[in-house]
This record gives structure tokens, sequence and C-alpha cells, in this order.
């Protein structure tokens, strides 16, 4: 495995930078990046390229870092679906046309 020449620091250091100097943590950020795209084997660093785009892309478009954050989260979960159904094959689609088995739930008496 490759050691990256830039060090992630603990996680009281982040927060602080977060806090107190956003600019150190976003330089931090630009070099991490850019220490992986200089590592990654050339057949890869296109696609993670691309995905430094969409990223850098949904940061840019977010109106707040929260949001930033979930639209960033979804994409890793559609692309870890995409890979599940690249292995696994896609889901059935449930047959919704059917309904329901309702199955009446009845309190029980309290024991005292």
């Amino acid at each position: 495995m490759t050691r990256h020449a830039t060090e992630l620091p603990s996680f009281d250091t982040l927060m602080e930078m977060a806090t107190e100097r956003p600019e150190e943590l976003e330089n931090l950020r630009q070099r991490m990046t850019e220490d992986i795209l200089r590592n990654a084997p050339p057949e890869r660093r296109r696609r993670l390229l691309g995905v430094v785009f969409r990223i850098d892309a949904e940061r840019r478009m977010a109106k707040n870092p929260l949001q930033a954050c979930i639209k960033i989260s979804q994409m890793m979960m559609d692309s870890a679906l995409e890979l599940r159904d690249g292995i696994l094959g896609p889901l059935p689609v449930r047959n919704e046309s059917r309904p329901a088995q309702i199955i009446p739930l009845r309190r029980s008496k309290p024991n005292r």
C-alpha cells in the first residue's frame, strides 16, 4: 500500500481547522487530493479526475456545507449500489399491484 506524503491530522485538529482556519483545511484537502491523483495508476487517473470534478461541482452548487455533504454522500451510495448491481445483478422489482396482507396486532393485558 502506498503511503501518501500528506498525512491526515487528528479529528480534533481537523475540527479546529474547520472552525478557526477553514482556508488551511481547504488547502489540506486539495493537497491530499493531488497526492492521491499523483500516486494513482495511470489507467485509473482519468476516472478519479472525473470523480474529483463531480465532487467539486457539488460543493460549488451547494448552498451550505451540510448540503454538499449530503449530495456527496448520495453520490457515494449510488456508486456502491452500482457496484453491488455489477457484482450481484440488479435486485428484483417488487410487484406493487398485489395488496399487502395486513395482520392485526392485539394489545396484551399488562402483567400485574
